[in-house]
């Protein structure tokens, strides 16, 4: 069974392949690969999706996925303005898993072993380590020869020992989507991305895909481990985070509202059951940044 939509990003002249990305958006297409792929976000925001989660990111935003992890980042601009000239701005590094050989094997590559293990939930990093690696990143595109693999190995070594990390997913979770499920994925988060701000009825989103709502339901869980009602859930408090902390003009009832929740009671239970935190609580933190 393949994944989402297999890329080879890597000539077979290449070792890895590390390159600079300026487009009018991210690529907003649900795939995956068999590299590894470390990817920070110099300018633009949106959200993205990395196997079953859904995050905003903004500048500075860094993740290292597996192989096999499908994902995509949707610019705000791909889907709330479609006229914007707003333009994204990255870097990325691609590499294969077997690109150390035999060597990952010894004992001196434990650590960066265990990383390649933890690539698979998918990895986030804050703090000084984006900082570093971000330099690091920039660096390495403009190296050339056995410089850059020295390089390489340099960043591994930091990201399999510092503990400014998350991981993304609570437990291992195997992606296997047929390639003719690329399409219906991507229509959905299409979809959600353009109208989770309003009321999305499963009827209409089941005709999509020309099913009944108890077989899309059931689809879509069994696709991402997790109900469609949750995913729209989850979509628009991540939404609501991104306004909290960057519009203070706009009172909490009115983030509310804009993020698609009918009522303010309703919103702060959400907000505070995936966030961890009242809304008002969110904001004070980024107010005293």
């Amino acid at each position: 069974m393949k994944f989402a939509l297999q890329k080879s990003p890597i000539p077979e002249s290449r070792i890895f392949v590390a390159k600079e990305l300026k487009e009018k958006h991210f690529d907003a297409t649900w795939h995956a690969h068999s590299e590894y792929q470390l990817f920070m976000v110099l300018k633009g925001t949106g959200t993205r999706f990395i196997g079953n989660t859904v995050q905003s990111f903004n500048e500075g935003d860094l993740t290292f996925l597996g192989p096999g992890v499908p994902h995509l980042w949707r610019s705000d601009s791909a889907y709330f303005d479609k006229r914007s000239k707003l333009l994204t701005h990255g870097l990325v590094i691609y590499f294969p898993g077997d690109f150390i050989g035999d060597l990952i094997e010894k004992e001196e590559m434990q650590q960066v072993k265990d990383l390649f293990k933890k690539a698979r939930r998918g990895i986030e990093y804050y703090g000084q380590t984006v900082s570093r690696l971000g330099t690091m990143m920039s660096n390495i595109i403009a190296a050339h020869g056995a410089a850059s693999i020295i390089q390489l190995l340099q960043m591994l070594e930091i990201m399999a020992q510092t503990k400014a990390y998350r991981l993304l997913h609570n437990a291992d979770y195997i992606y296997r989507l047929k390639e003719s499920e690329t399409r219906r994925i991507n229509v959905v988060y299409n979809y959600a991305a353009q109208h989770f701000r309003g009321r999305i009825a499963l009827q209409e989103v089941a005709d999509l895909l020309n099913m009944t709502p108890t077989s899309f339901s059931r689809y879509f869980r069994m696709k991402t481990s997790k109900s469609f009602s949750d995913f729209i859930t989850e979509l628009r408090i991540r939404h609501a985070c991104k306004l909290l902390s960057e519009e203070d003009g706009k009172t909490i009832s009115q983030v509310s509202y804009e993020c698609g929740f009918n009522t303010l009671s309703n919103f702060n239970r959400q907000f505070r059951l995936y966030i961890k935190m009242t809304p008002k609580r969110y904001r004070e933190q980024f107010s005293i940044l």
